[in-house]
């Protein structure tokens, strides 16, 4: 929002193809399933693989985010795994050298405040880089 950048946030189920190929930059979100991403937004990434590939995600920017139990639950597994889906695509993916290197991980012991800092300080990072790409 203070990117000037507009979002449209969706659960995995009511994401619609076209609005995927109409975006600037995808952000996805998973919950850790077994050390990796939930079947769901798997399921989405190999049926999109299908629609036009490859290519038709190729130099957008992705990025991922996660949400994990403990430390040790797989949440950075899982975040990796979806990174790997959206390089597959040919995605544009840009790391942090700050803090959330690959994207922001809320942890159950994470307090409300560092997950809301953490995703505002790595979504402005991101911001950045769609401009930069879509110029």
């Amino acid at each position: 929002r203070d990117s000037g950048l507009e979002a449209a946030v969706r659960l995995v189920g009511d994401v619609r193809w076209e609005e995927m190929l109409s975006a600037k930059g995808i952000i996805v979100g998973t919950p850790v399933r077994f050390g990796s991403i939930d079947w769901e937004i798997k399921k989405l990434f190999d049926v999109t693989a299908f629609q036009d590939y490859p290519g038709p995600l190729s130099g957008k920017v992705g990025g991922a985010f996660t949400a994990g139990g403990d430390p040790g639950s797989g949440a950075e597994l899982a975040l990796l795994s979806l990174l790997h889906v959206l390089l597959n695509h040919g995605m544009v993916i840009q790391g942090n050298a700050y803090s959330s290197h690959y994207g922001p991980i809320a942890l159950a012991e994470s307090s409300e405040d560092s997950i809301v800092s953490k995703c505002y300080d790595w979504g402005q990072h991101w911001s950045r880089l769609v401009r930069k790409v879509s110029e």
